[in-house]
């Protein structure tokens, strides 16, 4: 059996630097008042003006990095 690279008592001990939390595209989603597939689909269109550009593309999908969200909201309220 393989050991999990990870054990469950240490992900809370994994420090995160700060701004870099990462957002899937249903957590993306509820941040802007979004759908998940509603995000998916301007993913997909590239339609950068009603969400941010994905700071990684990974097997799971998409993740946005929180500080990027926030300068990119900060970006779109100051227009």
């Amino acid at each position: 059996m393989l050991e999990a690279m990870v054990k469950e008592a240490d992900i809370d001990r994994i420090a995160v630097p700060d701004g870099y939390d990462v957002l899937d595209a249903t957590a993306l989603g509820e941040r802007l008042g979004l759908k998940r597939d509603t995000v998916l689909a301007y993913l997909s269109r590239r339609n950068f003006g009603r969400i941010p550009r994905p700071n990684r593309k990974l097997a799971m999908g998409p993740v946005w990095f929180e500080r990027t969200v926030e300068e990119w909201e900060k970006r779109r309220n100051d227009e």
